[in-house]
């Protein structure tokens, strides 16, 4: 049985009352939500906070999940809206100095399951990834660290398909041109 297909399954005996599908249906996506927030507030009882409360709006607004993303498409965009939303909150509240590497992405999912230090190659690959705008490392980030379909990043960031591999085209070819003016580009690309 495809993944699709034991959602579909779940989403019905939602539908028809079963509470305890709905746990079932959310459990494998979690740790990838709790990572999603934690890269974007930076702090973890935050991120559990906005993951448990993405979780509950899902399920009461489950009736209008139409399916046409997958699930875990769907819960994505619920968590990056709620972490957004709380940054907003916390800026709103209290300005705070610029700090430069506040929107940059830091991939903690090393740290926090196997509590490995990143390698030099990776934490300058990742540093250069910081370096693109915003839209570019988006996509790296969805299609790569997330692993996300061409379909589901498209619908995530409001796009058609053909314009997230032309972003990502773009932002491969400019990590390309970075490594290779730092004369890094041997590991990388054979040349």
């Amino acid at each position: 049985m495809t993944l699709r297909e034991k959602e579909k399954i779940l989403l019905q005996k939602i539908k028809g009352g079963d509470q305890s599908a709905y746990i079932e249906l959310v459990t494998p996506f979690r740790i990838r939500l709790f990572r999603k927030a934690l890269s974007m507030v930076k702090d973890e009882d935050d991120a559990e906070d906005i993951v448990q409360d993405a979780l509950i709006s899902g399920y009461r607004s489950i009736a209008n999940f139409l399916a046409e993303a997958g699930v875990y498409t769907w819960l994505y965009r619920i968590v990056v809206n709620k972490s957004k939303d709380l940054l907003f909150k916390k800026k709103k509240g209290k300005e705070k100095p610029i700090d430069e590497n506040e929107n940059q992405f830091i991939d903690e999912r090393l740290g926090y399951e196997k509590k490995l230090e990143l390698s030099d190659e990776s934490a300058y690959l990742i540093k250069k990834i910081n370096q693109l705008e915003d839209i570019y490392r988006q996509v790296i980030e969805l299609r790569y660290f997330e692993e996300m379909s061409y379909s589901e990043i498209a619908s995530i960031v409001g796009c058609n398909v053909g314009t997230v591999k032309s972003r990502l085209f773009k932002a491969k070819e400019f990590l390309k041109h970075m490594i290779l003016k730092d004369q890094k580009g041997e590991g990388y690309f054979g040349s």
